[in-house]
């Protein structure tokens, strides 16, 4: 009950200093680069817990399905919040973040000639349509595992093969609504920059904080008994997943520079070596501490791995290496100094993360039938 007032108190501080501060400002741009963070961060995770649990059916985990419920769960009970963050962005912030949606004379390179892509109205329709379609499909797959899961033993062949159709769809629009979100809030905010590999990063870097985010929410709100502890090879399992998200992301994140070095591409390179340098060079360094070296050095040990409070601190780790990732993505483009819009984009982000924890409370008391978790508390197979 606690949690549940603390988290409306933060949600309700963070609108308000939001509202006035933007309203205010004589120049809002970097508060709906803050707003813009927090909706890629939070969408991003979120919309993971589904994907997390499509990933442990197809590959047949059994103790995957420990935590796929939860994922779910929290995909499909943020959706109210996704809408409110993409109805704030795409209305209030729009003509702030998009330089091409003022078709006049920039930096002296006279006036901007936009390929059809780069159309407001296009621009909101293809996020607006993308996200709903993942959503309609998570949902389908969301009850269809509810009546996989009632049927027990005498469940069909045909639901089965059903599941693992619509779970493929789920990716699939994923997929495509992640792109989308890293095309538009990622490149096209900045003038004449691509990166063919930034659409992929985006969308394993919210895999990875999504499955870290997953664990933690599981330890707060997943029953135990008193006294009882998770089975050593359950946590193993997820650590080993984390593990093999970091050398993906980490993978994805050096392909997008290597390409650049070797092309002896500059003008790609400058709006990347602005995330890592100057003002901005502290900021990065602590992201590659948070998000990469602490957590592989740590999971290299076998205890750490079967630790639920180590693995807690790596998830709490990830997920703050991966917000500033989506930070250093949006805020460098509109300032050349590192700001958090003088205080409001802290307490906007623990706005958005109080959204998140609302969201699962308000959906449980609401479907109080519907389960947690599907599986059993040690690791299967």
């Amino acid at each position: 009950m606690m949690l549940f007032w603390i988290s409306v108190i933060l949600l309700v501080s963070g609108i308000v200093a939001f509202a006035v501060n933007v309203t205010t400002a004589a120049d809002p741009t970097t508060l709906w680069a803050m707003m813009t963070v927090n909706m890629l961060f939070f969408v991003g995770i979120t919309q993971a817990g589904v994907v997390f649990s499509v990933i442990m059916r197809i590959s047949k985990s059994g103790w995957g399905r420990y935590y796929s419920r939860l994922g779910e769960i929290l995909t499909l009970a943020f959706i109210p919040v996704a809408v409110v963050m993409f109805a704030a962005v795409l209305i209030g912030g729009i003509d702030h973040l998009f330089y091409w949606l003022n078709p006049k004379l920039v930096h002296g390179q006279g006036e901007l000639h936009l390929s059809p892509w780069l159309d407001k109205g296009f621009l909101v329709w293809r996020n607006i349509l993308a996200n709903a379609v993942f959503y309609l499909f998570s949902y389908i797959y969301f009850r269809m595992g509810r009546a996989e899961e009632k049927a027990g033993h005498n469940v069909s062949e045909a639901l089965k093969t059903g599941l693992n159709f619509v779970g493929g769809l789920v990716c699939f629009f994923y997929v495509v609504a992640n792109t989308f979100l890293a095309w538009d809030f990622g490149m096209t905010i900045i003038q004449h920059w691509e990166s063919s590999i930034f659409a992929p990063l985006f969308w394993v870097g919210n895999l990875l904080a999504g499955i870290a985010y997953l664990y933690l929410m599981a330890l707060i709100f997943i029953p135990r008994a008193p006294g009882e502890k998770l089975d050593s090879g359950l946590l193993s399992s997820m650590a080993q997943v984390i593990f093999g998200f970091i050398l993906l992301w980490v993978y994805m994140f050096w392909s997008q520079y290597i390409v650049m070095w070797y092309g002896n591409l500059p003008y790609r390179a400058g709006p990347v070596f602005k995330q890592m340098m100057g003002p901005y060079g502290p900021v990065f360094k602590l992201l590659l501490l948070t998000l990469f070296i602490i957590p592989f050095l740590a999971l290299l040990f076998m205890r750490v791995k079967r630790s639920a409070t180590a693995l807690a601190v790596l998830g709490v780790l990830i997920c703050v290496g991966m917000w500033i990732n989506r930070y250093l993505m949006i805020v460098p483009v509109y300032s050349d100094i590192p700001l958090l819009a003088d205080g409001t984009g802290i307490i906007l982000s623990l706005a958005a993360l109080s959204a998140t924890v609302l969201s699962f409370i308000v959906f449980r008391r609401v479907f109080p039938g519907v389960t947690l978790t599907t599986g059993v508390r040690k690791s299967g197979h």
